[in-house]
C-alpha cells in the first residue's frame, strides 16, 4: 500500500538484571520506539549496509571490547566499541539499526571511554553536551548517538 512501511525483523536479545526493572523497561520501550519508528521504507532491492573499508585495523583501546566481540552481527563491528566490563541489558542488531542499552559502567564512565576511544578507532565526535550526557558521533558509513541518565546508557547507530 502507498505510504504504508514494512516492518523489519527486530533481534532483540534479553537479559535479567534485578535492579531498576522500571527504568530500564521505560527506557528499552523508548529504544525500541525509537527504532521501530526509524525504519526506512522497503522495497525490492535492499541496499546493502556501509561497506567498512579494511585498510587497516582500528585502534581499540586494551580496555575495549568490539561489537564483533559483543556478539553483534551488524554496524562497524570491528571498528566500535564499548568497555570490556559493559553490561548489555537490551540489544538490537539489525543492517539499519545497532542498539545498545547498557545498564554498567556508569554513564559518565562510558562517555570518558567513548571520549577517547572513537577518536583512536577513526570516528570523529561531532557533537557533546557532558552536563546533558550526550554525544553524537560518525565514522565507516554510519552515524551514532550516545545517551546516559542515572545508571542506564544507550548507544545508536545507523547508516548515514
Amino acid at each position: 500500500m502507498p505510504g504504508q512501511r514494512e516492518c523489519l525483523p527486530t533481534t532483540l536479545e534479553r537479559v535479567h538484571i534485578k535492579k531498576c526493572h522500571r527504568l530500564m523497561a521505560a527506557v528499552t520501550l523508548f529504544v525500541c520506539l525509537l527504532v521501530g519508528c526509524g525504519a526506512r521504507p522497503s522495497s525490492d532491492s535492499t541496499p546493502a549496509p556501509p561497506a567498512v573499508s579494511a585498510a587497516s585495523p582500528p585502534a581499540i583501546p586494551s580496555d575495549g571490547n568490539t561489537l564483533a566481540a559483543l556478539g553483534y552481527l551488524n554496524g562497524p563491528i570491528q571498528q566500535f566499541s564499548l568497555p570490556r566490563t559493559v553490561r548489555i541489558t537490551t540489544k538490537v542488531d539489525q543492517p539499519n539499526n545497532v542498539v545498545a542499552v547498557v545498564s554498567s559502567p556508569s554513564p559518565a564512565a562510558i562517555a570518558s571511554y567513548l571520549r577517547r576511544a572513537l577518536p583512536a578507532a577513526g570516528f570523529d565526535i561531532t557533537a557533546e553536551n557532558p552536563e546533558a550526557n550526550t554525544m553524537t558521533f560518525a565514522g565507516y558509513g554510519w552515524s551514532g548517538s550516545f545517551t546516559g541518565h542515572d545508571q542506564v546508557s544507550a548507544v545508536l547507530l545507523r547508516p548515514q
